[in-house]
């Protein structure tokens, strides 16, 4: 056997922390520690949906006052829509009674004729002459179709075209885009009567409908 050499045993020792020491200066160097703390970064992306909200208020009753037959009167309605709908709203109507929108108040039997039902398939829009109960969209801050109802612009306005209520909800207005605020829309009521039509008071509703797009 080969006798223990203490200088060898020391020179191994210096060598091996000679080596330790190099392996440390070369993993210190790979850090910059002029930057001081090591930064990592991880995105998260946040997501929710908007739901959509609408209101309608379309105001008071209208009273038509006193009509003498011969001589039109006429009245209307602002129907108001707030909604936040990305593909904007159709506004629609109906009348309540399935016979005539306005019945005598003591005598069902005795009614006021509508014009012919607004239909916006085949829209059939036509100026007011003769006798009955029709109405008009006459302006609108959201979208009025001038080939539905004409270019009048207030009620009285002879430019108008008019039709009927009808039995079942039909777009009256159709709006295909965003409004941050509100838009109205303004509905004229024009009725006339034969000179034969039972005296009296007559009444009758109407509901609106205000339908939000995606």
């Amino acid at each position: 056997m080969g006798q223990f050499n203490p200088k060898q045993k020391k020179r191994s020792i210096f060598f091996t922390l000679v080596v330790f020491l190099v392996a440390i200066f070369f993993v210190f160097q790979g850090l910059d520690f002029s930057e001081g703390a090591v930064s990592v970064t991880d995105q998260v992306n946040l997501s929710l949906t908007v739901a959509q909200t609408i209101s309608l208020n379309c105001g008071a009753d209208v009273n038509l006052g006193t009509l003498t037959p011969g001589t039109p009167v006429s009245a209307s309605s602002v129907c108001t829509v707030t909604t936040n709908a990305e593909g904007g709203y159709d506004l629609a109507v109906k009348r309540d009674d399935s016979d005539t929108t306005m019945d005598h108040n003591s005598d069902a039997t005795a009614n006021i004729t509508d014009k012919t039902a607004w239909n916006r398939t085949t829209p059939n829009g036509a100026a007011y002459s003769g006798t009955g109960l029709g109405f008009s969209v006459f302006a609108s801050t959201a979208t009025k179709n001038t080939t539905w109802w004409g270019t009048g612009t207030t009620c009285h306005d002879a430019a108008n075209l008019y039709a009927g209520f009808p039995t079942a909800y039909t777009n009256i207005m159709e709006h295909s885009s965003y409004s941050s605020s509100s838009t109205t829309t303004s509905i004229c009521y024009r009725v006339d009567v034969p000179s034969t039509q039972k005296s009296g008071s007559y009444s009758g509703s109407i509901t609106y409908q205000a339908s939000s797009k995606p």
